[in-house]
């Protein structure tokens, strides 16, 4: 059994049974492979097309990245508008803006549609910044939010500085369809969603090895086998070898948080008044906010090489403090990481594994909000419908073999590129 980690979020969502490992033969015909926001977004919006839906995880719902992130509700991409055009045609680039708008309000249209009592708060997203490119990132941003009909403010100095409680941004962006809610929270509401349209959903179950089998596919696992009509995998930084060369479309990078106790004095009553949460344009972003019980959450890289290493925080603490020098009194109390699913080119994936078997990872630090919207999309494109991704084919990466070493060089350039611009 894999334990679960000593989060904030474990600490403030009642307990559950967990659910039980695959002890026989199945027929099914889906099988989701990942009890995740993908996997669980998938047979929520699949279940008028399949007779049966399964999903399997190794671990239990929401062990992954699902139950460890910020819980930050965020629509915007982290790339520039250059590089997702150079990314996709004009026609992809269009449904990629579509996908990217009804995001956020796709998470919080679940969590009324299903009653999900998950603390979903639509306070708003910041997107901060300092200097010259951050300033050209954000402006961009706004003008073609505005001229496409997005709720967006471009905030200047003083503007952010009221919101957000720190005198070091220059800028930033608010997207109002933003917000935040409890990550763990959201996705038992999304298991318990699932089971009331009978999906079965098994923990403890380890999928060994996919095979082809006549029309469909066959699942082996420690204790039973799985046939399949169709196929989802659905593990984003959490992939492993189970099907050859899918691990080497992405790559997972460790994500740190550091949570205090509440925030009672007068003394932090400036930090983030409204509640937004907030995500850095930086060479290195933090991201931050205060839950409902106002405490503060700070995430960040994990180790300088992408692992999550001995948890130490101490970095997490520091870049908190020199942006509100009154946490220097805060009480730290729980510290945790998760694997961020990471792909070069900064696009999410839709990816056909072959026929009726499909997989959607690579969000890029925008699970919640993409990983949701992938459930919608991995559907449409198992009924062969048009998709607001283009549906692509696996690549091989003969250089995967060296990207810790590419990770930590591209984390020593983002911090470089932060002490320049005096963010830290």
């Amino acid at each position: 059994m894999y334990p679960w980690p000593d989060s904030l979020w474990g600490s403030t969502t009642p307990s559950v049974d967990r659910l039980p490992s695959l002890k026989e033969d199945i027929h099914t015909d889906l099988l989701i492979i990942g009890g995740g926001y993908t996997g669980l977004s998938t047979a929520l919006h699949g279940g008028s097309m399949f007779s049966s839906i399964v999903i399997i995880d190794q671990a239990q719902p929401g062990w992954g990245c699902s139950g460890r992130n910020g819980g930050q509700i965020n629509p915007q991409w982290k790339s520039s508008l250059s590089h997702l055009k150079s990314q996709y045609s004009q026609n992809e680039f269009d449904d990629f803006i579509k996908l990217l708008n009804t995001s956020a309000q796709n998470v919080f249209s679940l969590i009324e549609q299903h009653n999900i009592d998950c603390q979903g708060l639509r306070s708003g997203a910041l997107i901060p910044g300092r200097g010259t490119d951050s300033r050209r990132y954000l402006q961009e941003w706004a003008s073609y939010w505005k001229d496409y009909g997005a709720r967006v403010q471009l905030l200047g100095k003083s503007e952010t500085t009221e919101a957000i409680g720190t005198k070091v941004y220059d800028n930033s962006l608010l997207l109002e369809e933003g917000g935040s809610l409890q990550p763990l929270a959201f996705t038992r509401g999304l298991v318990s969603a699932c089971q009331s349209q009978s999906v079965d959903i098994y923990g403890d179950t380890r999928a060994q090895t996919v095979t082809a089998r006549g029309n469909g596919w066959l699942v082996k696992t420690e204790f039973g086998l799985i046939s399949c009509n169709s196929l989802v995998i659905a593990t984003n930084g959490y992939t492993g070898r189970l099907w050859p060369g899918l691990r080497q479309n992405l790559y997972p990078v460790a994500s740190m948080i550091s949570a205090t106790e509440p925030l009672a004095d007068d003394a932090f009553s400036s930090i983030l008044p409204a509640k937004q949460s907030v995500a850095e344009y930086a060479g290195l972003p933090f991201y931050y906010r205060l839950d409902e019980q106002n405490r503060f959450i700070m995430g960040g890289r994990g180790t300088r090489s992408g692992g999550v290493g001995s948890m130490d925080p101490r970095h997490l603490h520091r870049a908190a403090i020199k942006l509100f020098p009154q946490l220097e009194i805060a009480r730290w109390t729980f510290n945790w990481a998760g694997y961020v699913g990471v792909t070069l080119h900064q696009k999410p994936l839709l990816l056909r594994l072959g026929e009726n078997a499909y997989a959607g990872l690579g969000y890029n630090g925008r699970g919640i909000t993409m990983a949701t919207a992938m459930g919608r999309q991995l559907t449409r494109a198992l009924a062969g419908k048009s998709t607001l991704l283009p549906v692509e084919s696996l690549e091989k990466n003969k250089f995967y073999a060296f990207y810790r070493l590419g990770v930590t060089g591209r984390i020593l350039y983002g911090e470089w590129l932060d002490r320049r611009q005096g963010l830290r």
